[in-house]
């Protein structure tokens, strides 16, 4: 029989193994395991790897399914402890993911963090690669929020690659086309085929570095004019107060009453009355509010784009941007990302925006990330 001993501090990390490691397909695991510690300690560095586990486990490919999903992956450990997470696998990284539970206190559960990137362990599968690594794809404890990161981690989409990518969340509108089960081969595991039809990637860039626009928000969502014929924006730079602001828009018709350049603007639009990144007549400290003028202001990133690509064609089918150009030099201290800023508040409104383009589109991806990381002159 399993002990069934309860650990306050215990964490079960979900693991991706031998990324890198497959030299046609670099962005694909090469196994999967979970690791438990009886108390996890994470270094300083994101790079460098945390004590080994205390009981490790590889967990089957599923026949070709990527196990880290909502009905559930169960594996047993080496004490006999038997552990099942249940993911939503598109979840952003900082945000709760699931729950994973153990046969040794079903009415235990532990909450499961996204937390993709770091590397954590050597792989048990060592099929492909003899020297194959883990990287952290889930964390499970029973705190109530995910583990920090280091100042070097930057932010990782499900890639699970080592570069700066960006928080990412998908929405299906409906269930997608059925797909075929791909086969596997014993140490070259498939990856799970997504359907490509009706999928839609938006990707969104966000500057750092704020400006004040002396106006409301509508009065600069108007400044998006745009030609039903091109689907392009046809309006001239905005002025505003030591500043300038070029502005573009283009889009494909998605049918008869549905444009993707009117979907972006009503996503710029709708993310700016509901985002951090955007205040709308900030309470300045200090003042009272009793002003004889009520003027309209908005303080809003200096840059922002929205791109959105047709996953089974590789096309861009609809891209909204503005940037900001200076009149004269700036100073001032550097503004860095603040990437709690992307939240439901941000992706919600997004979605909310390209949902309109269903049925032509029913599987939407959004990935959002500041671009640069930090802002200084």
């Amino acid at each position: 029989m399993a002990t069934a001993q309860k650990f306050p501090q215990e964490d079960l990390l979900l693991c991706d193994c031998g990324i890198g490691d497959n030299k046609e397909h670099l962005d694909w695991s090469t196994s999967r395991q979970m690791n438990w510690y009886q108390d996890i300690t994470w270094p300083r560095s994101a790079y460098s790897y945390p004590e080994a586990p205390d009981m490790a486990v590889e967990v089957p490919y599923k026949d070709g399914t990527y196990p880290w999903d909502p009905s559930g992956t169960t594996a047993t450990m080496p004490n006999g402890d038997v552990w099942t997470a249940y993911i939503e696998a598109g979840t952003p990284d900082g945000f709760k993911a699931g729950s994973a539970v153990s046969t040794k206190n079903a009415q235990d559960i532990l909450n499961c963090w996204a937390y993709r990137g770091r590397p954590v362990s050597a792989a048990i599968n060592t099929t492909v690669t003899h020297d194959a690594i883990c990287w952290s794809a889930f964390v499970c404890n029973r705190d109530n929020h995910a583990p920090s990161r280091p100042d070097d981690m930057g932010s990782h989409t499900s890639s699970l690659t080592t570069s700066s990518a960006a928080p990412a969340t998908s929405f299906y509108s409906q269930a997608p086309p059925a797909t075929p089960v791909p086969t596997t081969v014993s140490g070259q595991p498939t990856p799970t085929v997504l359907p490509e039809t009706g999928s839609l990637s938006v990707y969104s860039t966000v500057n750092p570095r704020f400006i004040n626009w002396q106006n409301t928000w509508q009065a600069f969502i108007n400044n998006f004019v745009w030609d039903k014929n091109t689907g392009r924006c046809v309006g001239g730079p905005v002025q505003g107060n030591g500043f300038t602001i070029a502005i573009e828009c283009a889009g494909i018709q998605i049918d008869e009453d549905t444009h993707m350049t009117l979907l972006l603007i009503k996503a710029l639009r709708d993310v700016g009355l509901n985002s951090l990144w955007f205040n709308q007549n900030p309470i300045v400290p200090g003042n009272n509010g009793s002003s004889a003028t009520n003027q309209s202001w908005v303080v809003m990133p200096e840059a922002f784009t929205i791109q959105a690509t047709d996953l089974a064609t590789n096309n861009v089918v609809g891209r909204l941007a503005y940037k900001t150009h200076y009149d004269g030099f700036l100073s001032g201290p550097c503004s860095a990302c603040e990437t709690a800023r992307f939240n439901k508040k941000f992706f919600d409104p997004l979605i909310a925006a390209i949902q309109g383009s269903y049925p032509t589109y029913h599987n939407f991806t959004v990935a959002a990330q500041c671009d640069p990381w930090m802002v200084c002159v």
